[in-house]
């Protein structure tokens, strides 16, 4: 039986017990927690909700690591969208709710999973979208430093956006459609856009 716990007024969490599963491995007859975390951003359904999600032991939920996980999870750090002393507060909050649900089924007859969802609504005023959707596209890159290539490699690594060659131990960013770019360069760029300067995949 589904439910719903309020953290705040924008923070949900809503669990699921299952019984019946086709996955093979049940873990010696030890429950799963599956862990979603969702955020979405000013009302908008489906596409444009931010998720990750994992899978853990019921012997592997304390507190102290549901909250370090939480942390690790979120798709976008919660520090950059509330007060740090309150994302901690909240992190908290959430681990506890987590870590009472599974002490509340670990005895449960036959539970196979629990499927926890924490959503997270995020509605942003106009200045703070731009820095949040920077933050978010630039959280999906990849960053490095250019090394040394032969020249038969080198004359194809320019950078799009600047039109100079990529140099020797420069920051280099790739993006989720394995295009690269200057560091400095799709930073600057991802302050006004939101699509891949090549290909135009959407980030």
């Amino acid at each position: 039986m589904a439910s719903t716990i309020h953290i705040t007024d924008y923070i949900r969490i809503f669990s699921n017990k299952i019984f019946n599963i086709s996955d093979t491995d049940d873990n010696g007859g030890e429950p799963y927690l599956i862990l979603d975390i969702i955020y979405n951003i000013d009302g908008e359904r489906g596409g444009d909700d931010i998720a990750t999600g994992s899978r853990h032991k019921f012997s592997e939920c304390n507190p102290p690591s549901l909250k370090a996980l939480i942390e690790e999870k979120e798709p976008i750090p919660l520090d950059i969208m509330v007060d740090p002393q309150d994302a901690e507060i909240f992190r908290e909050r959430i681990s506890n709710v987590i870590t009472s649900l599974v002490y509340d089924c670990a005895g449960t007859q036959g539970l196979k999973m629990l499927q926890v969802v924490v959503f997270v609504e995020i509605n942003l005023e106009e200045e703070d979208d731009v820095e949040f959707l920077h933050e978010r596209r630039m959280n999906s890159l990849q960053k490095n430093v250019y090394r040394n290539v032969t020249m038969a490699e080198k004359k194809n690594d320019i950078c799009s956006i600047c039109l100079h060659e990529m140099e020797v131990e420069e920051e280099i960013a790739c993006t989720p459609c394995v295009h690269r770019f200057h560091h400095a360069c799709i930073s600057r760029w991802f302050e006004k856009s939101g699509l891949c300067p090549l290909c135009r995949y959407k980030i």
